[in-house]
């Protein structure tokens, strides 16, 4: 321990030590052994305590003696106290005499009074102001010894001060031995302010103005609170103080409000660990900083107790940083020494056979394990019991935040990988389909006839000219809805498709047209845009992008177009044949990666279907094959419809114009095959495209 770490744990000891003293003192006035004086209308006033004169002829002179009295006096003024609370509680204050009750507190029960030293102390008088008070004071060869005959107006001044100091002596052998708690926290404290030599100096000066601001960080569990109660009871510094959280939460000592009491108080701010990890985020810290701490008008205490760095907003803002180091075998043993007066050397020794390094330890552990009563031995074996429990929590946590750390790294690293190969796909979302008008009276079937305002919102249902690619969508329209509903296992549904044939005959349209139809989000690209990277590398990074993100959107469908351009491995038409094979060797394993992920459809379209590789279309991958042929005359017919739109009135009206002038035109034959389709044996089809449908293009 450095010579500042002993100055500061002297202080603070003797802080602990003068406070159970003043207890002790308290309890002897509640006796009616002593009276208290106060000096000044100040808490720095001080107080002086004196002898009840009626009581100083009670007292012989003689240490013993006099000790067994003033454990008596005390002993029966707790009873007294104990008395009165049971009555109090019980309702029966008033059914006794309090005049009766006082008097008790004169009585000594011989029965009562126990031989030993209380608490521990020895015959020795201790020294008051600097000067041992001895017997002999008391007991005179010239006066004679002082009996308890007589008044203490009898008594000459010197030989009444010189009792009032033996008494005193004796009812400060009487506190209550220091807390353990008290003292882990007053060494944590010590021992944080020793790693700058100039730290006394400095915190000294700095508590002096109004709005100073000091961090104390202890990566000790129990500390912050602990702290708190050194500062409210006076303890840490030379008054009381009043701690009241500069921002939501609780205070140090995990109140909400600030103590309030009759003590005078000194009001500081505070933000502890708790505070710290709920405006953990930047902008929420800066807001604190910038709107509370900055703008405080009382001095400020930042106290954390975590094992991780201050945030450096707050470590720039602070007048002075405390940093504390955890519980060791060193400081244990100068608490057992202190609290127990057991002797450091000991302790120091068993540890070492033990090989205790204790590192995880906290001030509420090393409460529980020493206890009054206990040997070294029990509460060594306690303390590493307690060690071993809180290093595997704490290993289990380590462990656990760094798997949360490399999932949250993955994570992110798959973000900005799909960020990246975001542009090598389309995200098209479905459209609801709007509700079919239901046609009113008088209505013709040609204005039955006409699309919908939003002629790109197509749906499979209105489709014309897809035979068997239309009636496999509905298939898997009715499959899917089974699936939602819990009726069918995925593997049951044909979700894998490969659409065929000449340029123009909607394959495209037929997959948007499906996402409509599903209700579901369509991944949409192409082996071109894959390739675009050129690089072997970027080019199968984006094949996997593509296919994670639909993945991690299923269900979904994913379209890819010109899947011919892939290639055949061991193909003799195009250079390196390694790089070719290399894609489609990727291809493959996406594609069976996909076959095992629930929710995704995947649908390839070509109009090279014999320049694929045949493993793309064995089972489990790119296995349905329908081709789509070019559209007949009633799929054109409705096709033509589609696309005329709001036009398709005047382009059927120019028949009657045509005929009044004895012209024919392809309006005609338009209106023909539309009256036909709507009327003759494809009335089904066409009463889909009465709804106002489309078809490929």
């Amino acid at each position: 321990m450095s010579k500042i770490s002993k100055r500061v744990s002297k202080y603070l000891i003797a802080r602990l030590k003068r406070a159970a003293r003043l207890e002790a003192f308290g309890r002897a006035m509640d006796a009616g052994i002593l009276e208290s004086q106060s000096l000044g209308d100040t808490e720095r006033g001080g107080v002086v305590w004196n002898l009840v004169a009626e009581k100083a002829a009670l007292f012989s002179g003689d240490v013993d003696q006099d000790r067994k009295l003033i454990q008596s006096l005390l002993k029966t003024s707790l009873q007294n106290r104990k008395q009165i609370e049971r009555r109090i509680e019980s309702g029966e204050f008033d059914a006794f005499n309090l005049d009766e009750e006082d008097g008790a507190d004169e009585t000594v029960d011989a029965s009562n009074t126990s031989t030993g030293n209380a608490g521990g102390h020895s015959d020795t008088l201790p020294q008051v102001d600097g000067e041992s008070v001895l017997s002999s004071n008391l007991t005179s060869k010239a006066n004679g010894p002082m009996t308890g005959e007589g008044t203490a107006t009898n008594l000459p001044f010197q030989n009444m001060a010189a009792l009032r100091d033996h008494v005193l002596s004796i009812v400060a052998g009487f506190a209550s031995a220091l807390k353990v708690p008290e003292v882990s926290a007053a060494l944590l404290l010590a021992r944080a302010i020793e790693q700058d030599e100039h730290a006394v100096d400095r915190l000294l000066s700095i508590m002096k103005p109004k709005k100073s601001i000091v961090a104390v960080q202890v990566p000790v569990r129990d500390f912050e609170r602990h702290f708190g109660y050194l500062l409210e009871d006076g303890l840490a510094l030379p008054f009381h103080v009043s701690l009241e959280p500069i921002a939501e939460g609780p205070t140090l000592t995990g109140r909400y409000k600030a103590l309030a009491d009759a003590t005078p108080r000194k009001s500081f701010s505070c933000f502890g660990s708790a505070s710290l990890k709920r405006y953990e985020d930047d902008d929420e810290l800066r807001t604190i900083v910038s709107k509370r701490v900055l703008t405080t008008f009382k001095p400020l205490i930042i106290c954390d107790e975590r094992d991780r760095p201050l945030p450096a907003r707050l470590v720039a803002v602070a007048d002075m940083v405390i940093t504390g180091v955890g519980i060791d075998a060193s400081l244990i043993a100068d608490v057992l020494s202190i609290c127990h007066q057991i002797p450091i050397s000991r302790s120091w020794f068993l540890m070492k056979e033990l090989d205790f390094e204790p590192g995880h330890l906290g001030i509420d552990d090393l409460a529980i394990a020493i206890r009054p009563g206990r040997s070294l031995t029990k509460i060594m074996a306690i303390l590493t019991t307690l060690e071993a429990e809180n290093r595997a929590v704490a290993e289990a946590k380590e462990d656990e935040d760094k798997e949360g750390r490399l999932g949250s790294l993955m994570k992110r690293s798959e973000t900005k990988k799909r960020e990246k190969y975001s542009g090598c796909f389309d995200i098209i979302e479905p459209v609801k389909e709007l509700a079919a008008p239901e046609p009113g009276k008088g209505q013709t079937a040609k204005q039955s006839a006409k699309p919908s305002a939003g002629k790109d919102h197509l749906f499979v249902e209105r489709l014309a000219g897809y035979g068997n690619a239309q009636q496999w969508a509905l298939d898997l329209k009715a499959d899917l809805d089974e699936y939602r509903n819990g009726g069918a296992e995925w593997s049951d549904l044909s979700s894998r498709l490969l659409l065929s044939g000449p340029p123009g005959t909607g394959k495209t349209t037929f997959a948007k047209a499906l996402c409509n139809t599903l209700g579901v989000t369509m991944i949409a690209t192409s082996v071109a845009r894959w390739l675009e990277a050129s690089n072997l590398g970027d080019v199968l990074a984006a094949m996997n992008a593509t296919f994670e993100h639909a993945t991690h959107n299923s269900p979904c469908i994913l379209f890819i177009d010109e899947v011919d351009n892939i290639g055949n491995r061991g193909s003799s038409d195009r250079p390196y044949d390694d790089y070719w094979s290399s894609l489609v060797n990727r291809v493959l394993e996406l594609l069976d990666g996909a076959s095992k992920t629930e929710g995704v459809i995947v649908i390839g379209a070509t109009n090279r279907p014999d320049k694929i590789d045949p493993a793309l279309l064995r089972s489990g991958r790119l296995e349905k094959h329908i081709v789509i042929p070019q559209p007949d005359t009633a799929a054109l017919v409705t096709i033509i419809a589609h696309h005329l739109g709001s036009d398709l009135d005047a382009v059927l009206n120019s028949r009657e114009v045509g005929r009044s002038v004895g012209l024919t035109s392809s309006a005609g034959t338009l209106n023909e095959h539309s009256n036909t389709t709507i009327s003759g044996k494809g009335s089904d089809q066409s009463s889909e495209t009465k709804q106002g449908v489309l078809i490929n293009g």
